[in-house]
């Protein structure tokens, strides 16, 4: 089945939207413009996962806002749902046995907080900031439940140090933050975790690790150390400064006994943090290249590339196909410089920060995410999930056009996520936080989730796809506008459903205009007496509230038959014809498991016969080459060797 693509968004200033951007209707006019699915949608939807990490590159700006927020606390007001730790001097507080807290824990200042033999529940964050702030998280246990990932995290900033002995973090098998800034120092020793950690490491925050199942991936910056010794599972993120450059052979990571990392090495230049690893296994490498960079990496086998587009205001992206092997490549990218030579690339993603805007087309990648202000149109791409998941968050736009996913799509902060004509194979859609996901005929493998002061669009036609003239057709999907609190005052104000003749410009009213939502239910009827056979779109157009009158469409082509053809002659299953669709001027078979085929008719849309074919002998199977006048559908019919009517398919030509 083709869908026609008239994807017309008029909109969008919210009353109570604060930072919302206001919608680009360019970009959606653009689309808009587009008839049918390009062919690479069909190739790539059924691409599978390469890795099960979900290694993120949207972490810097995620990580920062978490120091941000931490720094921004006001010590001295308390709530019901923080522990602070350190607001009077000298403070400490020691826990064992079983112990539950259903919220934040804050130590500063001098705040000393230990976990010893502890079984223990933390239904929130874990933020260590001061000048002589600790904890100790000792023989213990701790648990961190996430209902998604990023949920919760521990973020250690100032001067503070956070040590874990012979510990277990659970965080429900999640990705989970940790957040080492300013001149915090974390040191792990036998830790065994449950879930996968992102840390940034920023200014002079320092990491050591000496033992654990899954360390997990970090973001090296600035003045940053890392040591890293008897771990497996570990990432290793190099930010590339604009200034900078970077022109080395990577080791491989499959077991390290001895490798250190600083500006010392050659090749390196502009680079100022530094690590070192010693007897690790699985070890991977990452690669964060800004604007202006420059990369050559050589002989080596890269995790991850995650590619940054800072104010660039025109970027375009085609071709990037993730797990890829490059002889002599040169990315095909405005203001980078990324050079790979006999090099193997296994995840592309793409980051957007500060005012770019731009397009992504024809690529399969491991995420593409959407920052600050910036914008980004994805169209005929599968996003396949190694690299983490599609995301927008602050005031920036993230649209996914004709594409699928293997994946999460998360909208946060004031973003818009956007998601029309295409799909998930694998994941969930998740708003959280003040933004708003617009969804227009997006096949999914499960509902869509709004959490906090967040709003969903939701406008899928589900059917029909074919019908009869002459008859009532119900037409059946959702049109609904929901919300996880009252920050937006808007609600759902109607939907109507009309159609139109493929080719003409003319809609005509199917039914009277709804003022009341559907959920996965019938929209209204379509009565087709007097339709002529063919071509027709149908379109359902769903408003708001407010004073704009906000609207989203969501259109799909129906074919209309003739009588000729009954429904249940095309629900027979004895019947298959193969290939189908089938390109003309090719063969096709026919393939019977209880009938000999022996005479067939082909029909078009208008049941004119375009021909006829006798069989010089009946046969439960049977081929014959496809000539037909054009593309399009028609209908075949069987009969056996006495001329007795068997069954009728459809067949689709290319």
């Amino acid at each position: 089945m083709k869908l026609v693509l008239i994807f017309v968004l008029i909109a969008v200033i919210f009353e109570n939207s604060f930072a919302q951007r206001q919608f680009p209707n360019e970009k959606l006019n653009n689309i808009s413009a587009q008839t049918y699915i390009n062919d690479l949608l069909d190739e790539i939807q059924n691409v599978s996962i390469f890795d099960q990490f979900n290694v993120s590159g949207n972490s810097i700006l995620r990580l920062q806002k978490r120091i941000d927020e931490l720094k921004s606390i006001e010590f001295y007001v308390k709530s019901v749902d923080t522990l602070f730790i350190g607001l009077t001097p000298g403070d400490s507080i020691n826990i064992s046995g079983d112990y539950s807290f259903n919220g934040t824990i804050l130590v500063v200042n001098d705040g000393k907080l230990v976990f010893e033999d502890c079984e223990a529940v933390i239904n929130g964050d874990i933020l260590i900031f001061g000048e002589e702030a600790k904890v100790w998280m000792l023989n213990s246990t701790m648990h961190f439940p996430q209902s998604f990932i990023y949920q919760r995290g521990i973020i250690a900033a100032g001067s503070a140090e956070l040590t874990i002995v012979n510990t277990t973090l659970d965080y429900y098998g999640l990705s989970h933050d940790l957040v080492i800034a300013d001149n915090a120092i974390v040191n792990w020793t036998d830790v065994t975790k449950i879930g996968f950690t992102t840390c940034g490491l920023s200014s002079n925050a320092s990491i050591n690790i000496d033992g654990t199942n899954q360390a997990g991936e970090f973001i090296m910056m600035d003045n940053a150390t890392a040591n890293f010794s008897n771990a497996a599972t570990l990432l290793v993120w190099h930010h590339i400064p604009s200034t900078a450059s970077l022109d080395i052979v990577f080791p491989n990571g499959t077991s390290i006994s001895n490798n250190e990392f600083s500006d010392i090495n050659p090749g390196v230049s502009g680079i100022e943090y530094s690590y070192t690893i010693e007897n690790c296994n699985d070890v991977m490498w990452g690669l964060m290249p800004e604007p202006e960079s420059e990369l050559t990496i050589s002989d080596s086998k890269i995790r991850t590339v995650g590619v940054w587009f800072c104010n660039q205001p025109e970027y375009e992206v085609s071709g990037l196909v993730n797990n890829s092997h490059y002889s002599d490549f040169v990315a095909p990218l405005s203001d980078h410089s990324i050079h790979f030579i006999n090099s193997d690339v296994q995840t592309w993603s793409l980051y957007m920060f500060h005012g770019a805007v731009g397009n992504a087309s024809n690529c399969i990648l491991g995420e593409i995410g959407t920052m600050g202000n910036s914008e980004c149109t994805m169209q005929n791409c599968l996003i396949d999930g190694s690299g983490g998941y599609l995301f927008a968050t602050d005031t920036s736009v993230l649209m996914s056009a004709f594409s699928y996913l293997n994946c999460n799509f998360q909208s946060s902060g004031n973003a818009f996520g956007i998601m029309a004509y295409g799909g998930q194979n694998m994941g969930k859609c998740i708003a959280l936080e003040k933004s708003i996901m617009i969804l227009v005929q997006a096949n999914l493998v499960q509902q869509p989730i709004y959490y906090d002061d967040a709003m969903m669009w939701y406008l899928y036609l589900d059917g029909p796809e074919q019908g009869n003239t002459e008859s009532e057709i119900s037409v059946s999907g959702s049109a609904w506008i929901e919300k996880a609190s009252d920050y937006y005052s808007t609600e759902f104000e109607w939907y109507i459903v009309d159609y139109q003749v493929v080719g003409t410009n003319e809609w005509l009213t199917v039914c009277d205009t709804v003022y009341s939502e559907v959920f996965s239910d019938e929209l209204c009827v379509w009565n087709t007496v007097g339709l002529d056979p063919g071509y027709y779109n149908i379109r359902v157009t769903m408003c708001d509230n407010t004073i704009d009158q906000n609207k989203i469409e969501a259109v799909r082509q129906v074919v209309l038959t003739d009588m000729i053809v009954y429904e249940n002659d095309l629900e027979i299953s004895d019947f298959t014809i193969y290939p189908n669709p089938v390109p003309n001027g090719q063969e096709i078979f026919m393939l019977s498991n209880e009938h000999e085929i022996g005479f067939m008719e082909v029909y078009d849309l208008t049941s004119k016969k375009i021909l006829d074919y006798c069989f010089e002998e009946s046969s439960f199977n049977n081929c014959i080459k496809v000539n037909l006048p054009s593309s399009g559908i028609y209908f075949v019919k069987f009969y056996n060797s006495k001329f007795e009517y068997l069954e009728t398919r459809k067949i689709f030509v290319q």
